[in-house]
């Protein structure tokens, strides 16, 4: 399964037909509700002073399962996508 359908499948567990409905405000709130629901964090930061891949994308549940998930990514669905994709893989839910 590419990484596409794991995002989807993703977006699909909150009424979402597919990722690109997404947007940025309730990707945060989702990922806000898995970090609360899993004793974790969630960090979106824009890196100024890089060239290349600005974003940067950071979530840990490691008081509950032990995953951190970090994407530096050139643009912002990127890291939405990578992130969506691998909670899915490690089936981490809000």
């Amino acid at each position: 399964m590419s990484s596409n359908e794991f995002s989807d499948r993703y977006a699909a567990r909150f009424g979402l037909p597919s990722m690109s409905c997404v947007e940025f405000d309730g990707f945060v709130q989702i990922l806000e509700r898995v970090a609360v629901k899993n004793k974790g964090f969630f960090i979106f930061k824009v890196g100024g002073e890089r060239v290349g891949s600005i974003y940067a994308f950071v979530l840990s549940v490691s008081a509950t399962k032990g995953v951190l998930i970090r994407k530096d990514a050139c643009s912002i669905r990127e890291g939405m996508v990578f992130l969506f994709c691998e909670l899915e893989r490690a089936g981490i839910y809000p």
